[in-house]
C-alpha cells in the first residue's frame, strides 16, 4: 500500500499542482479545502505527509496545528506549511513542522522536501 499525503489548500490551481507533484513521487493523494475538513480527515486517517497551507476558509492552517499539537502532536511532524505568509514565523510557533516553504513554492524544492520526508519515515512510495 502507498503512503498517502493530504493537502490541505483552497486554491483549486495550486492543489491540482501540489496533487500532480506528490503522485509523481508515489504517494496516494486526499483534498481538504478548507481546515475544518482536514481536521475531521486527520481525525479518521494517518498520513505519511500533510501539505498545509496558513490562508484558509474556515479553519486556518495555524488552527490545524493546534489541533494536532493538542491532539497528536507527532504528526506535526509530518506537516509541510506551504503559504504565501512569512515561515519564520510559522517556524517560531510550531518548530516541530518538518518544513515551511513560501509560494510559489518551486516544485524541485517541494519534490526534494517530500522525499526526504518519506525516507526520514522509513516508508517507501514506490510501491503498488
Amino acid at each position: 500500500m502507498r503512503p498517502k499525503a493530504l493537502i490541505v489548500e483552497d486554491d483549486p490551481a495550486t492543489q491540482r499542482l501540489l496533487a500532480a507533484l506528490i503522485a509523481a513521487e508515489g504517494l496516494e493523494v486526499a483534498l481538504a479545502g478548507d481546515g475544518e475538513v482536514a481536521i475531521e480527515m486527520l481525525s479518521r486517517e494517518t498520513f505519511a505527509i500533510v501539505l498545509l497551507d496558513i490562508a484558509l476558509p474556515r479553519v486556518s492552517g495555524t488552527e490545524v496545528m493546534e489541533h494536532l499539537r493538542r491532539t497528536n502532536p507527532s504528526m506535526l511532524e509530518r506537516v509541510i506549511v506551504v503559504t504565501g505568509l512569512d515561515v519564520s514565523e510559522i517556524r517560531s510557533l510550531f518548530p516541530t513542522v518538518r518544513q515551511a516553504l513560501t509560494k510559489p513554492v518551486m516544485p524541485a524544492r517541494l519534490r526534494a522536501t517530500i522525499r526526504t520526508c518519506i525516507l526520514e519515515r522509513g516508508l517507501d512510495a514506490t510501491g503498488p
